[in-house]
């Protein structure tokens, strides 16, 4: 049996999840039974690196994007950035 693969982009990926105050998780309309988000930086080979917010919501604890970027989350996205992805 012969294998074929090529590769077509390297995916280097970073995860950190972050506990949150009531009132933070309400500014972001995130289900207040969530108590945590979890902030992913991505970069892609060729690609400008992305970030994802998303926060635990139901029974299932599915992850739900969060659009809202106020101050404070902003200030820690900025802290906890790879330096890859600051550049």
């Amino acid at each position: 049996m012969t294998i074929a693969a090529e590769l077509l982009e390297e995916m280097e990926t970073v995860s950190k999840r972050f506990r949150l105050s009531t009132d933070q998780l309400a500014e972001l309309e995130a289900d207040p039974k969530a108590e945590e988000i979890t902030v992913t930086w991505q970069r892609i080979t060729g690609r400008p690196p992305s970030l994802l917010v998303t926060a635990p919501a139901g029974a299932d604890c599915w992850a739900v994007p969060i659009p809202h970027r106020p101050g404070w989350l902003m200030k820690l996205i900025l802290k906890n950035a790879p330096a890859w992805w600051l550049k």
